[in-house]
C-alpha cells in the first residue's frame, strides 16, 4: 500500500559452472595418441581392439586420431584406411579427404583384380563414379577376359550419363560374359546398348551408330565352343592346348590364348555333368583337347563332346561325336580356320585366378579380436586356411539287444528291461577327395 514504507531488496547474481566439452581439440587429441604410439604402450596388434573400443564408445575424433597417427608412423595396415574412412564419414568430414583416404588404401592393397573391385565398390559409396570407373578400368587391363569389372563399371557409368564408358563395358560384358551364370549380365548388356541406341539415333549420330551395331555383332559371335557331356557318379576334366601353345583347364580358367573354362562340374547330377570352354576370340590352327577321368564312374564309359566353330558370313559349324573314357586321356584335334585373335591376352598368375575363400577379410571381420589370421597355425600360411581332420567311426549293422535286470527288495521279483536295436545301412556313397 502507498503508506507502507519502501524496503531495499538485495539481488544476488550467481554465475553457473561452465560445462566441460565433449569433445576436445583435434590437435591436441591427434597430439596425444602420437606420443602413446611413440612411447611403445600400444602394440600394432592391440591398435584394432583399440579402435573396435573406441568406436563403441562413439569416440569418432579418437578413432580417427589414433588411424591417422598409426598410419604416419609406419605402423598402418589395409584395413585402417577402410575404417579411417568410414570413420570420417560418420564424423561429417569433407568428402574430398574420405577420397584421399580410399585413395590411399591402393598403396598397400595387392595389384589384383579382386582389391581393384574392393577399391572401386568403396569409391562408389562415397558417389566417386569416376574414380571407381578408372580402377575397373585397371582391373580389366590386369584380366581383360573377366566380366565382374565390366559389369561394375557399367552401372558406375549409368550413374553418371558417361556413354563413352557405357559402350565400353557392354562391349566387355558381351565379349567375355559366357556361361549360364551370365545369363543375367549378358541382358543387362543387351539393355544398355538398346538405350544407346536409341539416345544415338535422336542425337543423329548415325555413323557411330553403324560401327557400335558392327562391334556388338562381333562381341556377340564366338570362334570356339566346346562342351564335353556325361552321366554317372564321376568327373572328366576338360583340358584343352591351344595353338599358340597356352593350356585352359580347371586349374587355369582364363588362358593368354582367350580361352574360359566356363564350367567345370561333376556328377552325378545330371544338370551339373558336363565341362564347357568358350574361346571368343580365339588364334587360327590346331585346338588339342584332352579327356581325363578325374574320379568316379562314367556310365557306359562314354562322352559326349560337342565343338562349335563360327564361320564368317555363314552359320556356324557344329560337331559332334563320342569320346570313349579309359585310363589314359583321350585327346581330340579341332581345327579352327577362322580365328581373330591377334595378340596374346594379359592374364593374372594361376594363384590369383581363384583366390582361395576369406582371403580377404571384412572391415568387421579385421575389428573382431579374434580372426581367421589370429587362428592359422604357425607355418607361414598368410591366408588363415583351416585344416579338417577326417573322423572314423564305427556303424553295426543288423540286430542287437541290450537288458537290465532289477532284482526287488525282498529278492522275490527280477524285473527285466529289454531294449532291442534294428539296425539297417540303406546306401553308401563313395567319393574321392580333390585339389
Amino acid at each position: 500500500p502507498p503508506t507502507s514504507e519502501p524496503k531495499l531488496v538485495a539481488v544476488a547474481f550467481v554465475e553457473e559452472p561452465s560445462v566441460p566439452r565433449s569433445a576436445a581439440d583435434p590437435a591436441a587429441t591427434a597430439e596425444r595418441w602420437r606420443k602413446l604410439l611413440e612411447s611403445g604402450k600400444v602394440r600394432p596388434d592391440a591398435i584394432r581392439n583399440l579402435v573396435s573400443e573406441l568406436s563403441a564408445a562413439k569416440k569418432s575424433e579418437d578413432v580417427i586420431a589414433l588411424l591417422e597417427q598409426s598410419i604416419i608412423l609406419g605402423q598402418g595396415q589395409p584395413w585402417m584406411y577402410e575404417v579411417l574412412a568410414l570413420t570420417m564419414e560418420i564424423a561429417g568430414r569433407p568428402r574430398e579427404e574420405v577420397e584421399r583416404v580410399l585413395l590411399s588404401s591402393r598403396d598397400l592393397a595387392a595389384a589384383d583384380t579382386e582389391s581393384l573391385l574392393f577399391l572401386a565398390a568403396y569409391l562408389a559409396r562415397f558417389e566417386r563414379y569416376a574414380q571407381a570407373i578408372r580402377c575397373c578400368r585397371q582391373a580389366s587391363e590386369l584380366q581383360p577376359n573377366r566380366p565382374e569389372p565390366y559389369v561394375a563399371a557399367l552401372g558406375y557409368a549409368q550413374r553418371i550419363k558417361d556413354q563413352e564408358t557405357c559402350v565400353w563395358a557392354v562391349m566387355g560384358i558381351l565379349t567375355n560374359a559366357w556361361g549360364p551364370k551370365e545369363l543375367a549380365l549378358r541382358e543387362t548388356a543387351r539393355g544398355a546398348a538398346a538405350e544407346i541406341r536409341t539416345d544415338w539415333q535422336k542425337q543423329g549420330r548415325l555413323i557411330e551408330l553403324a560401327r557400335f551395331e558392327r562391334a556388338v555383332r562381333d562381341a556377340e559371335r564366338v570362334d570356339l565352343r566346346i562342351r564335353l557331356e556325361w552321366s554317372g557318379a564321376g568327373d572328366l576334366d576338360l583340358e584343352v592346348l591351344e595353338p599358340n601353345g597356352t593350356v585352359c583347364n580347371r586349374d587355369q580358367r582364363y588362358s593368354p590364348g582367350g580361352g574360359i573354362l566356363i564350367h567345370d562340374g561333376s556328377g552325378p547330377t545330371p544338370g551339373n555333368s558336363y565341362d564347357e570352354y568358350v574361346c571368343p576370340l580365339g588364334w587360327s590352327g590346331e585346338y588339342r583337347v584332352r579327356v581325363i577321368h578325374s574320379w568316379g564312374t562314367i556310365v557306359g564309359k562314354r562322352a559326349t563332346m560337342t565343338v562349335v566353330r563360327s564361320v564368317p558370313g555363314h552359320e556356324p559349324i557344329t560337331d559332334t561325336f563320342p569320346i570313349a573314357i579309359g585310363a589314359e586321356p583321350a585327346e581330340v584335334r579341332v581345327l579352327l580356320r577362322h580365328g581373330r585373335r591377334a595378340a596374346t591376352a594379359a592374364v593374372q598368375p594361376v594363384s590369383q585366378q581363384q583366390p582361395p575363400r576369406k582371403t580377404r577379410l571384412t572391415v568387421l571381420q579385421q575389428l573382431q579380436p579374434t580372426t581367421l589370421q589370429q587362428l592359422a597355425p604357425a607355418t607361414g600360411n598368410p591366408t588363415g586356411a583351416v585344416g579338417y581332420q577326417p573322423v572314423i567311426a564305427m556303424f553295426s549293422e543288423g540286430v542287437s539287444m541290450a537288458a537290465m535286470a532289477t532284482v526287488s527288495g525282498d529278492r522275490r521279483y527280477v524285473r527285466i528291461n529289454a531294449n532291442p536295436v534294428f539296425n539297417n545301412i540303406t546306401d553308401v556313397f563313395t567319393f574321392s577327395f580333390q585339389r
